[in-house]
């Protein structure tokens, strides 16, 4: 239980911490860098769901 609940609290961490750089980005950042960032915080969402659905059914 302890490990899917720091997975979720990583996961979902980093969703925001990475979402909020490509949100945030200045306008002369290259695209390759924005895209990685939005994939980053992709995985963390997903991290965060899926350990959230685990937690749900009792890990």
């Amino acid at each position: 239980m302890k490990t899917c609940a720091t997975a979720f609290t990583i996961g979902w961490g980093a969703a925001l911490a990475f979402g909020w750089i490509a949100l945030a980005a200045p306008p002369g950042e290259p695209q390759s860098l924005q895209i990685l960032n939005i994939l980053l915080a992709a995985l963390g969402a997903g991290v965060g769901i899926f350990s959230w659905v685990r937690i749900r059914r009792g890990c």
